[in-house]
């Protein structure tokens, strides 16, 4: 719910300015988001923090990322936010990337994930130039669509820590099949009531099932 309150801030902040305003994780003056996110961006930052192993925190990552790419204005990822690099804030923040070999699995995942982000980016037009519009929030989910006229619309429903499914109201949302453009996976949208479920620190790209950009989702699981 603050995330959403806060996006709809900036909107209102620089609405008729003509702007594009820039979306990023992160920059060589603060610590690193996989590291905040893992609670080890404190103390010398001359000491580097260490590369997390915890599965949590590349989820946490990918959510962020996925927030960049989605929400309205021009995705830009600082270097090394692609593969969840660790970092205390300068000049720990400007370690050199490291070498594909030294990449872990789940770093080599999230960097699959950015990069499904970015050609979903490319093909979904509203999520380019569309505007924004909040469906649901609560503490732990929330749900908004990026649309424009002519173009179909992309639902995205991120998740913290859900105790459950959660039932959402989708006023002004076409009732019908869709398919999440991450997962594969398909789900019933409908503007009265619908209810998902979702893992802890997820996120759901939700277009039309007959979209064209459905060909991106990935086999369903």
């Amino acid at each position: 719910s603050d995330l959403d309150a806060t996006v709809q801030r900036g909107l209102d902040a620089w609405a008729g300015s003509g702007a594009v305003m820039s979306l990023l994780l992160g920059n060589h003056d603060v610590s690193r988001f996989s590291s905040v996110s893992a609670g080890d961006d404190g103390g010398d930052t001359w000491t580097p923090a260490p590369q997390s192993p915890d599965p949590s925190v590349y989820a946490k990552q990918s959510l962020a990322l996925a927030l960049v790419y989605t929400l309205p204005g021009a995705p830009t990822i600082y270097y090394g936010d692609e593969v969840a690099l660790a970092g205390k804030s300068d000049p720990d923040s400007r370690r050199v990337l490291p070498a594909e070999a030294d990449l872990s699995a789940l770093q080599r995942q999230t960097r699959a994930t950015a990069r499904g982000l970015g050609a979903i980016h490319t093909c979904a037009t509203a999520l380019r130039r569309g505007t924004y519009r909040s469906l649901y929030s609560d503490p732990e989910t929330w749900a908004f669509v990026r649309e424009l006229v002519g173009a179909d619309p992309v639902v995205i429903v991120a998740t913290r820590n859900p105790s459950g499914s959660t039932a959402m109201a989708f006023p002004g949302i076409p009732s019908g099949s869709y398919v999440d453009l991450l997962s594969g996976r398909s789900a019933s949208l409908q503007p009265e009531l619908t209810i998902l479920g979702a893992a802890p620190f997820s996120v759901a790209l939700y277009v039309p099932t007959e979209s064209a950009c459905a060909s991106l989702a990935p086999p369903a699981p």
